[in-house]
């Protein structure tokens, strides 16, 4: 028994480097394709995505309607002629903007255009948060398919030393062909693997501009450092998020709009000046050839009454729609809160879970292989436990995989309802 364990030992430190040229030979042929990083994929998708440059003509066009309200009343030209008699007549015609209204119409625009560009950030970050979820759901996926290949690896190993041992007459026809199914097993479980990493680097690519092929990504599950308490998050949160910059500016901006409103019951003149030039009699008694044509200036002011409108149905909607934002903002603080102590909660209980399976894992799950090792080759347990004890451990850590996996979406997650990246 002892010279077969060693013979059993010796074939396999013999395939060692057979296997290992090989996981070097994948890895090169991996470094081949160009692997990104958070940061790149982040950086590219915050200057270049299809949703940035949404949000930048958003602002564009928020800014040229807010300067078309504040254009100053264009002049007015005229020419009459009139046909009793000769007079022709060529004026000129401004309102004068002496109300005020103006002013606060700028005010309104300016507040106009940053809650469009607070609105738009908004939408970005959420976008933002979902491709970082894409990413590490990618990494996930990526470091799934290694598991697997390594799994293969050791199971091909086993494999060409069961099937050696086979054809020198001392091993079993059942012992090599059990192996031999594991690994079919595991080729399939592999391809599934590769073909989830594929479908995740789509998604992944459909947050970049066009063109942009994302097939590899770098990038680490674990989640290092205690980040800050509730309270602290809630300040943060309320601080950072841009939806409530959004309400802010659209309060401010409705203030500016009922006080333009207010300012329709002070009317705006219209001044009118120009040249007539007409027949006027010369005599003291009109003749027939009395008439002589000269030149003068005209000049006229016109000025509305606000008898019917002076801008009051205008000031209850402003002062209506003031209301209604203070109202919800009110309701966004609270769901704010809401969403922050969810995801703290959700991230709380997946780290914890991830900690205490981590520990578990460690403490048993080597031992656990090393034990069958060694009673395989001792004669004591056959070729099922031997497989079955490579199977748990590689579960194992496909479980610990998807644990990490979710409490970095959780950690995303609680980015996402913050407003910015809290860091540890």
């Amino acid at each position: 028994m002892f010279g077969h364990c060693k013979w059993l030992t010796g074939v396999m430190l013999l395939c060692a480097p057979a296997a290992s040229l090989y996981a070097q030979e994948r890895v090169a042929q991996d470094r081949a394709v160009r692997e990104w990083t958070e940061q790149e994929v982040i950086a590219r998708f915050e200057s270049q995505s299809p949703q940035a440059r949404e949000m930048k003509a958003r602002v564009a066009a928020a800014e040229a309607l807010a300067r078309t309200r504040t254009v100053y009343p264009n002049p007015t030209a005229l020419y009459s002629r009139e046909g009793a008699g000769y007079a022709t007549f060529f004026e000129g015609s401004q309102t004068l903007p002496v109300s005020g209204r103006l002013r606060y119409l700028r005010e309104a625009g300016s507040a106009s255009i940053a809650a469009t560009e607070a609105e738009g950030q908004a939408m970005l970050w959420s976008l933002r948060s979902d491709a970082r979820i894409a990413f590490y759901r990618l990494t996930a996926a990526q470091e799934r398919a290694r598991l697997l290949l390594n799994s293969i690896q050791e199971v091909e190993r086993l494999t060409g030393v069961l099937r050696r041992r086979e054809e020198e007459g001392e091993g079993s026809h059942y012992d090599r062909v059990r192996a031999e199914r594991e690994l079919t097993e595991l080729r399939t479980d592999l391809a599934a693997a590769r073909a989830v990493a594929a479908a995740a680097a789509g998604r992944l690519s459909g947050y970049l501009p066009e063109g942009t092929l994302v097939e590899r990504v770098t990038g680490s599950l674990d989640i290092t450092g205690a980040h800050p308490d509730l309270q602290e998050l809630n300040r943060r949160a309320i601080a950072a998020r841009a939806e409530v910059r959004a309400l802010q500016k659209q309060l401010a901006r409705f203030q500016s709009e009922s006080m333009a409103a207010s300012r329709l019951r002070f009317p705006e003149p219209t001044i009118t000046a120009g040249v007539k030039r007409g027949n006027v009699i010369s005599g003291a008694q009109p003749t027939p050839f009395s008439d002589e044509t000269r030149t003068g200036l005209s000049i006229g002011v016109s000025v509305p009454l606000p008898l019917f409108n002076r801008g009051q149905y205008e000031v209850a909607r402003f002062d209506a729609e003031q209301a209604r934002v203070e109202a919800e903002a009110q309701t966004l603080a609270r769901r704010i809160q809401a969403e922050v102590l969810t995801a703290e909660s959700v991230l709380q209980v997946r780290q914890d879970a991830v900690r205490e399976y981590r520990q578990e894992l460690e403490s048993a799950g080597t031992e656990l292989t090393r034990i069958a090792q060694v009673a395989y080759q001792e004669g004591e347990i056959g070729i099922l436990e031997l497989l079955d004890s490579l199977r748990v451990n590689r579960t194992a850590n496909l479980r610990l995989l998807d644990l990490r996996a979710v409490a970095k979406e959780a950690y995303i997650e609680l980015d996402r309802a913050v407003g910015e990246e809290v860091r540890p």
